[in-house]
């Protein structure tokens, strides 16, 4: 959950909008850590990369024989290298490695004061052959859904303001009346007697008709809810305590004409003002 006054939304220039849009992307698809490590800091300038991720997430996801662990990290690294190469350098030589350098220090700075400038920079790099870009992807949408090297909660919640910062910015905008003060965004999750299972709701942001105690256990996971009516939300944090981000009377579908809580939307509520915003994963 994201307090308030902690994502700005100025801090997304509409010139930038695009890159922040595909950074969004990229960070909910995979593992933030390995994302900011091996994906953003050559992404920037390839053609539909946040499309071939979202294709290979999904290869992902079946399952598959894996390559050992050490041997697909060592491919990763190397591949990672060659990006970059092709991102920031003139050609096969040495030069040009300060650009490389630049564009580590701009993803570390899209968390900070300074996103726009670092957004900048990372807009400006050059497309990387897509053959190398899907094999990159590949490895670390597989690493992404590993136990074991999954990000931190500590660095997962880094990133969450320059995700609500991008949603809000460049996200459809769908009327609400605030209920429950507090920023949070998330994927957005139907719940439902016949809803998904619990899992699903870690980090999401729940759609529900109206506020029950029923939802309680459920805000140990989320991040925040969404309810369709006017309803008075229910506040009960239970033995956590929490007060989960809420707006109410909000109907995201006639933003997007369609079902948008299967998961394949991001949204970003602010219950103090009732904005909502929201962009397609």
């Amino acid at each position: 959950m994201l307090r308030g006054g902690y994502a700005h939304r100025e801090t997304i220039s509409p010139q930038h909008s695009r890159t922040a849009t595909v950074f969004a992307r990229l960070l909910e698809r995979l593992s933030p850590a390995l994302a900011e490590k091996y994906v953003l800091p050559w992404a920037g300038g390839t053609p539909r990369i946040d499309r071939l991720c979202a294709a290979v997430t999904t290869a992902a996801a079946r399952p598959a024989k894996r390559l050992a662990t050490s041997r697909e990290s060592q491919n990763l690294a190397i591949l990672c290298r060659e990006a970059m190469r092709q991102a920031w350098r003139d050609g096969a030589g040495t030069g040009g490695s300060m650009f490389e350098d630049v564009a580590q220090r701009a993803v570390e700075g899209l968390t900070g004061e300074d996103a726009a400038d670092c957004l900048a920079v990372l807009a400006s790099a050059r497309p990387v052959d897509t053959y190398l870009a899907t094999q990159l992807l590949a490895i670390v949408a597989r690493q992404s859904g590993d136990r074991a090297t999954r990000a931190s909660g500590q660095t997962a919640h880094r990133w969450l303001p320059f995700l609500a910062s991008t949603v809000r910015a460049c996200g459809r905008q769908v009327p609400a009346d605030p209920a429950v003060s507090g920023v949070a965004v998330g994927r957005l999750v139907r719940y439902g007697p016949y809803g998904p299972a619990a899992a699903r709701h870690e980090g999401a942001i729940l759609l529900v008709d109206r506020p029950l105690p029923a939802h309680a256990p459920l805000m140990l996971a989320a991040r925040g809810v969404i309810s369709r009516t006017a309803a008075a939300p229910y506040e009960g944090g239970g033995a956590s305590g929490r007060r989960v981000p809420t707006v109410t009377a909000c109907r995201p579908e006639l933003a997007t004409g369609g079902e948008v809580a299967d998961g394949s939307w991001l949204a970003a509520i602010d219950g103090a003002t009732g904005e909502v915003a929201l962009l397609a994963r």
